[in-house]
């Protein structure tokens, strides 16, 4: 809203008495009758903003205000409220703007119509399209001239689409156009240009179904930027303007899942066609979009053994058990699973409290720093400072959790930043005060979860629209003011509970032994008749196919088993390829597990497995067990073995029994 709009409207609704012709509006203002009808248009979104759109009446000829007197004062009130209409735009505010009108508008624009939109000279208007122009040119679009009919964006529909949001989401600070009461005018023409406030039901309603259904968890930051999109998607379908084929079978399989779940909720609301999904997913590649599934094999075996031999490690070195704590494994799998978003995309992540995290808890990075190799060895990755010190603040959030006990109320807590900040919130929190953390969420769930939960105090990073229980905004770093005001309403609470913690969430001494009722079932894995030595194959499929059929001939698993095990190299990469020349070849054990079995095959000649650092390979182990505690804590051992470099070298040579026999004398004590 400029400042002319801002005095049509309280011109008009000050005027109850008669309606205010066009031609009067046009006068008294100085600009076109067209001008006045785009300005309605932004009367009318303001208007449903504030919940009285009907008050305003337009019929193409003259405006009239019918609202009642309580209306009346209402709207003023928010106006009054309203410091933006003197507010002068910045360039690239203006370039903003500039570009979602030209791109979205039906019809030319004038040069003099823009200049009357945003109260500039007619040069400020020509420097400002002269910038864009050179911009556009990446992005195969370019402008079409006329002197009579004005300006409009021609080129391909997906090149307009991408150069508008790379344009707007780096730099624009798009959460504040669903903020209830926006400021910023740069924020307002852009919400109504793009219809946020028509779409913005859709779109929201849409993302949270598909939240519920893929048991996602998406960062409030990334929430809002893709509801942005969504809307701009919406919003261009509406008006006509389909996205083109593109193909999407290099992207994450988290974005295909989610973008194509939201495809499905739409089909039936608007013209939702595979090119708009396909665009969607391209969108979105480069987001952090948090799930329990992911595009990495988070869904295998495999990757949880290898969080969990991680988490093993660090036992051992805190002498403490943080394998028995279920929510740092969920976590875990989730934050690792990201980081593989982001590093197989290039991407790289900026931890804003790294050197706050190194200094206060050196002995504790350190640590974490000398383990930090499992991960990196067993999903082929590297792991710079910024995410150790991510990982390490689920660790010590871990740690904190074991010590909750007595008479405490039940926290939740909130963070737009993720689960990680949110768990190094909590850390602190448990550290200062005896509470019950009940959840960590993004804060657009908030309401959700209070629902079904007995909360006493939602902490957050971000201020929270009202809500039936108390909350307090805190920095992710708590302050002194932080902990007082937390210490406060802490104080204020009667009738405090008791809380009976399960055994499951305290830390204990830890120990690396395996037990004897373990040992037995490891042994019972293996057997002379599933391991085949020498074996001439030419292709890494070849290999599993061999591998796999050890186990298939002895009825240990399904045909659907042995193609998963192929699918899933397929899908992910080489990712199986655990140490050097060894690959431990699986599947869920849902795709057809008879009965736990591993074989092992030897290679005559090794064979190349992709790009991997462990490649080739001249060792494949087929391995069918089930998804229990006992064997995630066998095939934890099972992987420590294969990574011993005696392993190796006994391998070469080593007949069926000799194998055994390795594995029967050395399974108690992996220790490298």
């Amino acid at each position: 809203m400029n400042k002319q709009i801002y005095a049509l409207l309280k011109k008009i609704i000050t005027t109850p008495e008669r309606p205010l012709r066009l031609t009067e509006i046009s006068e008294a203002f100085g600009v076109s009758k067209r001008t006045i009808y785009n300005y309605g248009e932004e009367l009318f979104d303001y208007l449903t903003s504030l919940g009285v759109c009907e008050t305003l009446l337009f019929d193409g000829k003259e405006f009239r205000f019918t609202g009642t007197s309580a209306q009346r004062s209402y709207i003023i009130a928010s106006m009054n409220s309203l410091t933006f209409y003197e507010y002068r735009l910045s360039g690239r505010e203006r370039q903003f703007i500039l570009l979602c009108l030209l791109i979205c508008s039906e019809t030319p624009v004038k040069n003099d119509t823009l200049k009357e939109l945003l109260c500039v000279s007619r040069n400020t208007i020509i420097n400002d399209l002269q910038a864009i122009k050179l911009k556009s040119k990446t992005y195969h679009t370019h402008f079409l001239k006329s002197t009579q009919d004005g300006l409009w964006f021609v080129g391909p529909e997906n090149d307009k689409r991408t150069f508008l949001l790379d344009s707007l989401l780096p730099d624009w600070d798009y959460e504040e156009c669903f903020a209830a009461q926006p400021i910023n005018p740069c924020t307002l023409y852009i919400t109504n240009i793009l219809k946020i406030i028509k779409y913005r039901s859709l779109a929201e309603a849409c993302i949270k179904q598909t939240e519920v259904m893929l048991d996602l968890e998406i960062s409030d930051a990334d929430f809002y930027r893709i509801l942005f999109i969504l809307i701009f998607q919406i919003g261009r379908i509406q008006t006509g303007h389909q996205a083109q084929d593109i193909q999407t079978s290099e992207f994450p399989l988290s974005s295909v899942r989610f973008s194509q779940a939201v495809g499905d909720t739409l089909k039936s609301k608007v013209n939702w066609i595979s090119a708009e999904t396909a665009f969607f997913i391209k969108t979105l590649k480069d987001m952090d979009i948090v799930l329990k599934i992911n595009s990495t094999p988070q869904d295998s075996v495999l990757f949880a053994m290898i969080i969990k031999e991680f988490l093993q490690n660090v036992s051992f070195s805190y002498k403490m058990d943080f394998l028995s704590d279920s929510l740092l494994l969920e976590y875990l799998c989730a934050h690792i699973s990201a980081c593989c978003h982001r590093l197989q995309s290039g991407k790289k992540l900026e931890n804003p409290y790294l050197l706050e995290t190194q200094n206060r808890y050196a002995k504790d990075f350190t640590i974490i720093k000398q383990n930090i190799y499992i991960l990196e060895n067993g999903l082929n990755i590297s792991l710079s400072d910024n995410e150790t010190a991510y990982i390490l603040m689920h660790i010590l959030a871990s740690m904190e959790r074991g010590k909750l006990n007595h008479y405490v109320p039940n926290i939740l807590i909130t963070c737009s930043s993720g689960m990680a900040t949110g768990n190094f919130l909590a850390m602190q929190i448990t550290k200062y005060f005896h509470v019950q953390l009940v959840d960590i969420c993004p804060a657009h769930k908030a309401a959700e979860m209070i629902k079904n939960k007995n909360i006493d105090l939602i902490i957050s990073t971000v201020p929270l629209d009202s809500l039936p229980v108390p909350s307090l905004t805190v920095s992710v770093l708590l302050t002194e003011t932080d902990l007082t005001e937390i210490r406060a309403f802490l104080n204020t609470l009667e009738g405090k509970r008791k809380i009976s913690l399960s055994d499951q969430s305290r830390l204990s001494t830890f120990s690396l032994s395996i037990t004897l009722n373990e040992k037995t079932m490891f042994l019972k894995l293996f057997s002379s008749e599933r391991i085949l030595l020498d074996k001439e194959i030419t292709d890494w499929k070849e290999g599993i196919i061999a591998a796999g059929e050890l186990l298939l001939w002895q009825k240990k698993i399904t045909v659907n088993y042995l193609q998963q095990m192929i699918d899933l190299v397929i899908k992910y990469g080489p990712y199986i390829v655990i140490a050097p020349g060894i690959a431990l070849a699986h599947a869920s054990p849902q795709d057809g597990v008879i009965e736990p079995a591993i074989s092992l095959l030897r290679l005559k000649q090794p064979v190349a497995f992709g790009n991997h650092q462990y490649s080739p390979v001249s060792i494949i182990l087929a391995c069918a067990v089930y998804d229990t505690p006992e064997y995630a804590n066998i095939l934890i051992r099972l992987m420590t073995l294969l990574r011993r470099p005696d392993f190796s070298v006994m391998m070469k040579s080593a007949d069926s029994e000799a194998i055994l026999t390795y594995f029967e004398k050395q399974i108690m004590y992996p220790s490298e």
